[in-house]
């Protein structure tokens, strides 16, 4: 394949209304900020029903949480905290590692990881089933809403137009690791702790047109 061949695939980007609409519905839910650590733990872990230790590079969560326009010092954005009501915890500093450390779990988190020798991380046996209590507070999260917030800097290939609402929730998914049949229906940890009912998005489509200055 060329590089024109490349460059002429149509890409797409998820639309400003619908960031917003997603941060919205986030934010009225209660989640556990250890939630998003949950997720970056799945993406690492090979198999959800045989979990083995993994080693996280903290780190790389920020390519998902980067926002400009932040207070000083706080260029990461996280749209939930466990309590709706303070809406400036949702602001990170660049620390991320230091945010998940070993060291620095607290008695919730444990309840759905495990440490283990030299720092690894191991997903608990039924680790969905204790994220939806310990962390999602027996709430499913809403999956398009995750999906579009957590891919809202990712441009998309696609020569059959704009990516679907069900694309973008099976990108999400596949970019961390979990479960989908052949028809697109989740499976395992996928089914437990995302909610998967139609949305009313702000606009037609989910995506438009990337539009890249050159």
């Amino acid at each position: 394949m060329t590089d024109e061949q490349v460059s002429a695939t149509p890409r797409y980007v998820v639309r400003t209304e619908v960031i917003r609409w997603a941060i919205d519905r986030l934010s009225t839910q209660r989640i556990h900020p250890f939630f998003l650590a949950y997720l970056y733990l799945h993406s690492l872990t090979p198999d959800e029903n045989n979990p083995t230790p993994v080693s996280p590079i903290w780190g790389d969560l920020g390519k998902y949480l980067v926002m400009p326009g932040g207070p000083p010092n706080k260029p990461f954005y996280r749209p939930f905290f466990t309590d709706i009501r303070k809406p400036e915890r949702y602001w990170l500093n660049a620390n991320l590692a230091g945010s998940w450390a070993p060291s620095s779990l607290r008695q919730v988190p444990k309840k759905v990881v495990d440490v283990v020798d030299d720092g690894l991380f191991l997903l608990k046996e039924n680790s969905a089933e204790l994220a939806l209590q310990h962390l999602l507070y027996d709430e499913p999260v809403p999956a398009l809403a995750l999906s579009a917030y957590m891919l809202r800097n990712y441009a998309f290939s696609s020569d059959e137009g704009a990516p679907s609402e069900a694309r973008i929730r099976a990108l999400f998914l596949e970019e961390f690791n979990f479960r989908l049949a052949e028809d697109g229906r989740p499976l395992g940890d996928a089914d437990v702790i995302f909610s998967y009912e139609q949305q009313q998005l702000p606009t037609a489509e989910i995506c438009h047109p990337y539009e890249q200055n050159t």
